[in-house]
């Protein structure tokens, strides 16, 4: 049971839970949430992180409509603090 945020969320979550099942990727975690700051309390929250089975890697990924500047903000902290990039994975417009 998770609670998906966005269409675009759901069809990712997917996506990733059937390269789990094919081997491609492997520890899948949903809503990852990273501490940028003790006080006051800030922190972010990362829709997948997984292991990607051909590179070793750990990947993470936040599907999102609109990239806000708070977003933003966040993900440049944690990058400074962590290291960690962020793939950001963009819900398409309708129309």
């Amino acid at each position: 049971q998770r609670w998906i945020a966005s269409k675009a969320e759901a069809e990712r979550g997917e996506d990733l839970h059937l390269l789990q099942l094919a081997g491609e990727i492997s520890g899948l975690e949903y809503q990852v949430k990273f501490l940028l700051s003790e006080n006051p309390k800030i922190t972010i929250t990362i829709d997948f992180g997984y292991w990607e089975q051909k590179t070793g890697n750990r990947i993470y990924e936040d599907a999102k409509g609109v990239l806000t500047r708070d977003t933003r903000t966040k993900l440049a902290w944690l990058k400074e603090k962590y290291g960690l990039d962020v793939k950001l994975i963009r819900q398409k417009a309708i129309g």
